[in-house]
């Protein structure tokens, strides 16, 4: 749906730029073809956003039920770690060897 708006802002510039300046077609293509490469970039931004947001939920979803999740080479389950939402990472336990390591969800499969 977003690439739709995104056609649809660049037909609204084309015809404003058509109609309300006196710039040559060149330039005009040109401006177009700017900001096509802006919209895309927005979009593909947004897309890969929404896919590392959907790993990283799945992985903190799996731990939370109990199941082991590799990080950095190291097993992260909830008998040694902790899981902190606000940084997004693994803690350990103070009663476990892993104690005082912090592991990302982004080092996570």
């Amino acid at each position: 749906m977003a690439y739709l708006f995104g056609i649809a802002v660049l037909i609204l510039l084309f015809i404003v730029l058509h109609f309300f300046t006196e710039i040559a077609l060149k330039q005009k293509l040109t401006t177009i073809l700017i900001f096509s490469a802006f919209i895309l970039g927005a979009y593909l931004f947004n897309l890969n956003s929404e896919n590392r947001r959907l790993h990283l939920n799945e992985i903190s979803f799996d731990f939370e039920h109990g199941k082991t999740i590799k990080c950095d080479g190291l097993d992260v389950n909830n008998s040694e770690f902790s899981y902190s939402s606000g940084t997004q990472t693994f803690l350990g336990l103070k009663e476990s060897k892993m104690y005082g390591r912090i592991l990302s969800l982004d080092s996570c499969q």
